[in-house]
């Protein structure tokens, strides 16, 4: 009678989880059944939009559904990431991911309502932006140990430029200045965009600057500008000439700025698996290396596990710089 009542409890216990197998599988398969929103939060025309509607329209046509670009701009991303936060967690609500706001902006702006790790499922990184610091070439520095040297030997006179308050580009100047040794202080542009502090800081009212590789190279190439580190592993295949900051003998320092996508927390693993594969497809093929190269954008895909941990380092490295820079209104 034991063995019969084990053998039913087994064969249901089977049952169950082929039924639960079968459900998972259906709605994978099912998965996305309506149009997806992809939510941008930023306004349109810029290098965000632009990775955006690319990517979109690559995924559109492996889902079988439209992937729908919609911007949602507004407190340097918050707004737009914080709806997605809130969305329903079956797939059909995604985000354009930026490290800035996911990594930075919840240590630097005031109420922010979302937690990075808790909040999203990761689904895949998708590009890398790379800095370079330049500086006028009155400055006497060719690498960022001399920039140093120049720094300490003229305390409070350099400055440099970000795009504002809380980027990237900002948050790297400031890990410079508390562990590099720089003495300099930020001048933001309040996003105003890297074209115009890079003719500051050609004309020389703004001495240096923290900027992306892709508006920099064509002035450090032409001599406008001096390309005096950047912060990667390896030197920039733009900038072969410029040395990174290890080998200039600063320390070990790797800051990129990255765009991403995610979903709300919850979103079933099955769904979670099939985006990514979709992205991994759709970030391999040549017209959108293409596009992301022209923008100055390196493609760089992940596993949904790389891109979390990814975001929790991130987390952790800008919360402890975050420590010392003043609060955002």
């Amino acid at each position: 009678m034991i063995c019969l009542f084990r053998h039913a409890l087994i064969t249901f216990q089977m049952l169950t989880l082929s039924l639960a197998a079968g459900a998972v599988f259906a709605q994978t398969e099912a998965y996305p059944s309506r149009p997806v929103k992809l939510i941008v939060p930023f306004a349109p025309g810029g290098s965000a939009d632009m990775l955006a509607r690319v990517l979109a329209e690559g995924l559109s046509k492996g889902l079988g559904q439209q992937v729908q670009v919609e911007n949602k701009p507004g407190a340097t991303g918050v707004i737009g990431t914080t709806e997605v936060a809130r969305a329903k967690p079956d797939g059909h609500t995604l985000l354009l991911g930026f490290d800035g706001t996911l990594t930075i902006a919840p240590f630097i702006q005031k109420n922010v309502a979302f937690n990075p790790s808790k909040d999203f499922a990761p689904i895949s990184k998708l590009t890398d932006v790379a800095f370079v610091v330049v500086v006028n070439p009155s400055i006497p520095a060719k690498n960022m140990k001399e920039l140093v040297a120049y720094s300490k030997a003229n305390p409070g006179k350099l400055s440099y430029a970000s795009p504002g308050v809380g980027s990237t580009a900002h948050m790297l100047g400031e890990q410079l200045r508390l562990e590099g040794g720089l003495d300099w202080v930020h001048v933001p542009y309040g996003g105003s965009g890297s074209g115009k502090f890079i003719i500051d800081v050609i004309g020389g009212s703004t001495p240096a600057a923290v900027i992306s590789i892709a508006v920099a190279a064509p002035f450090v190439r032409d001599g406008k500008v001096t390309g005096v580190g950047v912060p990667s592993a390896q030197p920039n295949a733009a900038l072969p000439a410029v040395p990174t900051f290890a080998q200039a003998g600063l320390g070990q320092f790797n800051v990129a700025s990255w765009f991403a996508l995610l979903a709300p927390a919850g979103t079933p693993v099955a769904v979670v698996s099939k985006l990514n594969t979709e992205v991994a497809k759709v970030l391999a093929t040549d017209a959108f290396k293409t596009r992301m190269a022209a923008a100055g954008m390196d493609v760089t895909p992940s596993s949904p596990a790389e891109l979390g941990a990814l975001i929790s380092a991130d987390s952790k490295k800008w919360a402890k710089v975050a420590e010392r820079i003043p609060k955002a209104d």
